[in-house]
């Protein structure tokens, strides 16, 4: 007679532009319903594509009129515009307008001329931006200014699933919004209740592994320059633009990996920290409590902060 302690229940939906994946060790339908019905209406708020998003209409009114959004619309835009002020030389969410005039990932991407650089740096000032806590209402000053939350938006929303799983009675679970990997409660299937978290490798397409942690509940959030690019010649063209040139950033780093509590700031810090680089990043990290960094740059070596304990060769530790 064979007892299994523990089953894993799958679910996978294709949305926002990614493959998202919820693990489950018990059955639990409503869970699941409830997860897509948000993350459908997250899309609906926030899609930076769809003409009928609540994102949309506040980029066409921007130097027009303010817009009245829901609460969690304002909580996000309002962490979004503190972050950017923030860390205003790389983490910047009013970055829309580059966005589009490069096009990178999104089909006919190109190199933009000087003229429509220099005229997109002028709208990428979140000092801009007017948020009205009494009215619940969100105005960008200039005409042409674009909100984009790309950069936070999925952060946002694997912290508000932890916490919808918690409602529903459930203490263990993996959700995985493309590259943001949110674990919840102690590993059923290990002795120790520690979870082993691949480090996906963007160099490579056949989602081996650069690294692995032995952690508690953690999330994972990548940030890095292999997956959206384009090259002209041998001249690489990636997706991290620089809200200070207009350009995609020069860093020695390719990808970088931030380990916390909070999916939100992971997502921030996984930005800036590819903009200051292996050296800065792993400084500003090694200050923060509670929070741990995996580096990989461009010759390919693992650089790691010092709360991570190496096991061998690219496993490590974290408690």
């Amino acid at each position: 007679m064979v007892t299994v302690k523990h089953k894993k229940f799958v679910s996978q939906f294709s949305m926002m532009g990614t493959l998202i994946s919820l693990t489950l060790f018990e059955k639990n339908e409503k869970a699941v319903f409830d997860i897509y019905d948000y993350l459908q209406k997250m899309d609906d708020l926030f899609s930076a594509n769809r003409p009928d998003s609540k994102l949309a209409e506040i980029n066409r009114n921007a130097g027009i009129q303010p817009v009245k959004v829901s609460n969690e619309c304002f909580s996000l835009i309002s962490d979004a515009i503190r972050y950017s002020k923030k860390y205003s030389d790389s983490f910047n969410v009013l970055i829309g307008p580059l966005v589009k005039t490069w096009k990178i990932g999104f089909g006919g991407q190109n190199v933009p001329s000087q003229f429509e650089i220099i005229r997109d740096l002028k709208l990428v000032h979140p000092s801009r931006v007017v948020l009205d806590p009494v009215k619940q209402t969100v105005y960008l000053k200039d005409k042409g200014m674009q909100l984009d939350l790309g950069a936070i938006a999925k952060g946002y929303f694997a912290d508000q699933i932890i916490k919808q799983l918690k409602e529903h009675d459930i203490d263990t679970g993996i959700i995985n919004l493309g590259g943001n990997v949110q674990v919840l409660g102690n590993n059923p299937l290990s002795k120790d209740g520690y979870w082993g978290i691949g480090i996906r490798d963007s160099r490579f397409e056949d989602n081996q592994s650069a690294a692995i942690v032995h952690t508690k509940a953690k999330t994972f959030v990548t940030s890095g320059i292999k997956e959206r690019y384009f090259k002209i010649g041998k001249k690489v063209y990636h997706h991290i633009l620089s809200p200070q040139t207009g350009y995609p950033e020069k860093s020695d780093a390719i990808q970088v990996t931030i380990i916390t509590d909070n999916s939100e700031l992971a997502e921030v810090l996984s930005t800036v920290c590819f903009f200051r680089g292996t050296h800065r990043g792993k400084q500003l990290i090694d200050r923060l409590p509670n929070v741990e960094a995996i580096f990989i740059n461009q010759k390919g070596q693992l650089i790691t902060t010092k709360g991570l304990k190496s096991l061998g060769k690219g496993v490590y530790f974290y408690e």
